[in-house]
């Protein structure tokens, strides 16, 4: 270890958050603000009353940035992964297969097995916003990238995310397109027309959250939450699966 990392881990104010992400990534870090940042939500911003001062402090100080760039890291390193271990796929069987690994679902729940959740910094109240999972688990790797480097962080998402959690049988035989799986089913037993609907818009800005319900009729079969609206459509036509006991949760 390095002398500042030293200082981090043994002497430093922030030697309990030091520690904390030396449990969750193997690792010591060297600039401990990129982690408190990485795990700071937007919603623990105090905003003024100005809406352009608040979505600029709420950049200056929450993960929203660091997500942003952690997501493309993940998703390169993940790209390599399966491009080596599927030497003989193509493209659209390897975008697939990234795309099952690092949906939103799939994120929120790795980053409850790393104890990250436990980390966040945050003011939801009630029902809490289950995207803020994955989105934290994203900075946390935009801040890895920038304080100790790719091959650093590459060894993490493999030693922490891909072997321990990520298991490709499985990932191959998920479907991925819940909504079309949902649409069939539906034309199939005559259900009538399947809509989808928006019933709530969550937040502001790149934070926003769509609320959207898949309904035949006047009957609500699912309910889903997005950044966007495809997602939460996937969302909602996977709870209603569920609900009609077509697949497990």
């Amino acid at each position: 270890m390095t002398p500042r990392q030293l200082y981090n881990i043994y002497v430093s104010r922030d030697k309990a958050l030091a520690r904390d992400v030396f449990t969750v990534a193997g690792f010591v870090p060297k600039e401990i603000f990129l982690y408190r940042l990485a795990l700071t939500h937007s919603s623990s911003i105090s905003s003024s009353n100005n809406k352009f001062g608040r979505r600029k402090d709420a950049a200056r100080g929450c993960n929203e940035r660091l997500e942003f760039l952690g997501d493309s890291i993940l998703d390169s390193i993940i790209a390599e992964f399966l491009f080596k271990i599927y030497p003989t796929k193509d493209e659209g069987f390897l975008t697939e297969m990234r795309s099952k690994i690092v949906n939103r679902k799939s994120l929120n729940a790795i980053c409850r097995k790393l104890q990250i959740d436990s980390l966040i910094k945050h003011r939801q109240n009630g029902s809490l916003n289950e995207s803020m999972y994955g989105d934290a688990l994203e900075a946390f790797i935009g801040a890895l990238f920038l304080d100790l480097g790719y091959e650093t962080t590459k060894e993490f998402v493999h030693s922490r995310i891909l072997e321990p959690h990520v298991h490709l049988q499985t990932v191959e035989n998920q479907i991925i397109s819940y909504k079309n799986k949902l649409i069939e089913h539906v034309q199939k037993t005559k259900m009538g027309q399947l809509m989808f609907e928006v019933i709530e818009e969550i937040g502001e800005g790149r934070g926003k959250i769509f609320r959207i319900q898949a309904i035949v009729g006047e009957e609500t079969l699912g309910i889903g939450e997005g950044k966007n609206k495809k997602t939460a459509e996937q969302l909602a036509s996977q709870d209603a699966l569920v609900k009609l006991k077509l697949i497990t949760s």
